[in-house]
């Protein structure tokens, strides 16, 4: 598998931005726009556990094209689309490297699961007044059918 046939299989294994309609199948009404964050929201989990896995089964030198590859991809089907919201991609980035940070702080020094990751983006997601903490549950559950985190690093097992 090429770099880029590497990033096109990450980008086919994450789950598309949900809707409204999904989202009220695990009991949660919201607005169009609210879908759109919490949307962002998965999107940025799944990220972390793309990216986490391309850094620990790609070698260094394809990491780069892999990542901008998967990017640009989003940018094109998703983001352009309006499907994840009205910010920008740069500004996006930023909250990307920031929710990788904290993701990766707390899987690696605090030992936290991948349950536990997804625990964590619902208490963000609450956080914003996106969902009532009486919802938590349903969102816990959303977040974790949402995030394949091992699917990631199996299907790049044998990539290059």
């Amino acid at each position: 598998m090429t770099p880029l046939e590497a990033a096109a299989a990450l980008f086919k294994a994450m789950p598309q931005p949900i809707t409204v309609a999904q989202l009220e199948e695990y009991g949660l009404e919201v607005s169009e726009s609210t879908a759109q964050v919490i949307a962002l929201e998965i999107m940025s989990l799944n990220l972390y556990w793309v990216l986490a896995a391309v850094d620990a089964h790609i070698p260094t030198k394809y990491r780069a094209t892999i990542k901008e590859q998967l990017f640009e991809l989003i940018q094109k089907a998703w983001w352009q689309s309006g499907q994840l919201g009205q910010g920008t991609w740069t500004e996006y980035q930023l909250e990307l490297n920031e929710r990788r940070e904290h993701y990766a702080r707390l899987a690696d020094q605090e030992g936290i699961s991948h349950i536990g990751i997804c625990a964590e983006t619902a208490g963000l997601i609450e956080d914003q007044g996106l969902v009532s903490s009486e919802d938590r549950p349903k969102l816990l559950v959303l977040l974790i059918d949402y995030a394949p985190a091992s699917e990631y690093g199996r299907l790049l097992d044998d990539a290059l």
